[in-house]
């Protein structure tokens, strides 16, 4: 038994009459998938902890056998519920636990992908939405997954990119005209220089906070260019669309901000 893994819930599912499937990430463990007997029956054990917009101290138990993990109780560490209060920015926290959910790898953990949610939720309560924050989380996450878009050279030959570029997600990022001819596949789209300028300074951020100020900095096109490619990238690694996209769009916003 570990007491005190702290960690967010990323999903739940209702299983059997009274238990829940829980997809938690802990900054020991990384993702893991855990049962947890009577949750639904009993909150005493939980307190909360199993709602999303709170980070968690949780009592993983190991599975000696197979690959569910027990989960016997949890409780709120701290928690961003009044995010709950505007729609679009409780897409865009949705967004960033999907994307936690989707790219990094079942236990292998990384804390700086539980800080990286922490600090989106904390710009989300304190600013509201912005489309600079969500695309500095999505650059680091791919980031860990081991994922980084080329942006500064190109992808397939390793040749420096001056201008723009075709952005290439099936290759790995940007490509140099020479090696643009070779690139046909799904999502391929053409970056301006614009574009490619925003998504360096994104990757060069410190902090995902620090995205909101290049709300301002670029054109609306250039970062809705950049937001597509970075997506673009995400849902061919993923290989479906995230389902937060797309309720973000019914919301009649740009699918995670522009």
């Amino acid at each position: 038994m570990s007491a005190g893994e702290r960690g967010v819930v990323l999903r739940t599912t209702p299983l059997r009459e009274s238990d829940l499937l829980v997809v938690l990430y802990t900054e020991t463990h990384g993702r893991v998938s855990a049962l947890a007997r009577g949750a639904r029956r009993s909150q005493k054990r939980f307190s909360g902890a199993l709602s999303t917009l709170v980070l968690g101290s949780y009592q993983l138990k190991r599975p000696t056998r197979g690959e569910l993990w027990s989960l016997d109780g949890g409780e709120v560490e701290r928690e961003w519920t009044r995010i709950a209060s505007d729609v679009i920015a409780t897409a865009h926290a949705s967004y960033v636990l999907e994307l936690v959910a989707s790219l990094l790898p079942a236990e292998i953990p990384d804390p700086h992908a539980l800080e990286l949610v922490v600090a989106a939720w904390e710009s989300l309560a304190a600013f509201g939405p912005s489309p600079g924050v969500l695309r500095a989380v999505e650059m680091a996450l791919l980031d860990l997954g081991g994922h980084r878009p080329a942006i500064d050279a190109c992808a397939a030959c390793g040749e420096g990119i001056a201008g723009g570029a075709l952005f290439d997600p099936g290759r790995g990022g940007a490509v140099c005209a020479r090696c643009a001819a070779t690139s046909r596949a799904a999502g391929t789209r053409m970056l301006d220089a614009g574009a490619l300028a925003y998504l360096r300074e994104v990757a060069a951020l410190a902090a995902p906070e620090n995205g909101r100020a290049l709300d301002a900095r670029y054109a609306p096109a250039e970062r809705t260019a950049a937001r597509d490619a970075l997506v673009a990238m995400i849902v061919g690694l993923v290989g479906r669309p995230l389902r937060s996209l797309e309720y973000i769009a019914k919301l009649g916003r740009s699918r995670i901000g522009s």
